[in-house]
């Protein structure tokens, strides 16, 4: 197998994934806005007024770019969102670290409780989760600027 058709479909499997994850991600938050705003509130970063708009909006975003992602529509875009997204959520778990706070994470479900030691887990699967969209990301770039490049020539 050619080494482009091999990335190329590692690239598809990646963004479907991707998508995929911040659907399901989404979903119970958007079925049960009333919790994830407390857990929203646990992590004590956001001024009481922005705790619900957040709370409100941000299962939507995710549900509507892990779309996006799945569709292959507007990547750039939805991928350049999801990785802010998880820079936010992985700086916000690092300060509630920092500062000794077991909270429930609220990524999958709004009814998890991180269970003391897992610190490392939910670190490492942040991680990869923002490795993965700067990766698919990238992938999208780099294919719009060889595009542009051939239109060119």
């Amino acid at each position: 197998m050619e080494p482009e058709i091999r990335e190329s479909r590692i690239y598809l499997l990646v963004r479907l994934l991707l998508g995929g994850l911040f659907l399901w991600a989404s979903w119970e938050k958007i079925l049960h806005p009333e919790d994830f705003a407390v857990a929203v509130r646990n992590y004590a970063l956001l001024p009481e007024v922005l705790i619900n708009p957040i709370a409100l909006l941000l299962p939507w975003m995710e549900a509507f770019c892990g779309i996006l992602l799945i569709v292959g529509r507007f990547v750039k875009g939805s991928a350049f969102i999801v990785d802010i997204l998880m820079v936010i959520f992985i700086l916000a778990f690092v300060i509630n670290l920092y500062r000794g706070v077991d909270i429930s994470c609220g990524c999958f479900s709004v009814a998890e409780k991180a269970p003391p030691g897992n610190y490392f887990y939910y670190l490492t699967r942040d991680l990869i989760i923002l490795a993965a969209g700067i990766w698919v990301l990238w992938y999208e770039i780099r294919k719009s600027a060889l595009a542009q490049h051939q239109m060119l020539s």
